[in-house]
């Protein structure tokens, strides 16, 4: 057994390999062994045992170019952490610390059999009552967070949702497409009382390992109180939250 050193020393052996592993990583292509001294700001011969042993357990795989690559050991690590992710638990902070700030309400959506429906939600202290709920559907086209979705989820999930509603809607189908596509560039949706007379919304995607969009963080408040214009506290605190979530959840740019 290895004598085990004290919390607050550490293994600094450890913290060097696994710095190692975060920069193969980050590379996203097989990487030389020169590469990696580039990448990790070291020499070719002190990385030589510590490649040895994360191939040896699988962490990393060498190919026939002697380039290496994550191993099927640390995907199997990273799959096992992600499953025990939970994205309201992740949520849940974010949007307490969204309500706090700005002291409006703010929801967590996700996508459903039958489209997209609020999960969680934290209330605002203000007089007004948005009256949002677990389980209540949101509109694909009106609202913010229906929006989103529609802009960033495949469009066979979408579509028929979006004919539905679109038929008995003031929007045709080539307005709304320029919404998404702007929804798409922008990184947020925002509604000022097209859903609801008097109430604003704003809403930012939160992604997945995958890159898939797997919810929707939206805030939504009083038209006099709620700013939506591109680059008020608001639309840049939720795009700011809705990227840590994303992080959380395993996403990179």
């Amino acid at each position: 057994m290895v004598k085990e050193e004290t919390k607050s020393q550490g293994i600094q052996s450890i913290e060097v390999g696994i710095t190692i592993l975060k920069k193969i990583a980050e590379a996203r292509k097989p990487v030389s062994i020169s590469e990696i001294a580039i990448l990790c700001e070291t020499s070719k011969s002190k990385l030589h045992r510590y490649l040895t042993s994360f191939v040896r357990t699988g962490m990393l795989k060498k190919d026939q170019n002697a380039k290496y690559m994550l191993g099927t050991e640390i995907l199997r690590l990273g799959l096992q952490a992600s499953q025990m992710l939970n994205i309201k638990d992740i949520a849940a902070p974010h949007l307490l610390d969204i309500k706090e700030s700005l002291n409006e309400t703010t929801a967590l959506s996700i996508w459903g059999e039958t489209g997209p429906f609020f999960v969680s939600w934290e209330e605002s202290n203000r007089a007004a009552n948005i009256g949002i709920k677990a389980g209540s559907q949101v509109s694909l086209t009106k609202s913010a967070t229906g929006r989103v979705f529609a802009a960033f989820l495949p469009a066979e999930m979408t579509t028929p949702k979006i004919s539905e509603e679109l038929a008995i809607s003031s929007i045709d189908e080539q307005q709304f497409h320029e919404i998404t596509e702007l929804i798409k560039k922008n990184g947020y949706a925002y509604v000022n009382s097209s859903l609801i007379p008097g109430i604003n919304a704003i809403a930012s995607p939160i992604f997945d390992q995958s890159s898939k969009l797997a919810a929707v963080l939206s805030v939504v408040g009083i038209e006099s109180t709620l700013d939506t214009s591109e680059h008020s506290q608001a639309v840049q605190l939720i795009k700011v939250k809705a990227s840590i979530v994303s992080k959380m959840l395993g996403f990179s740019m």
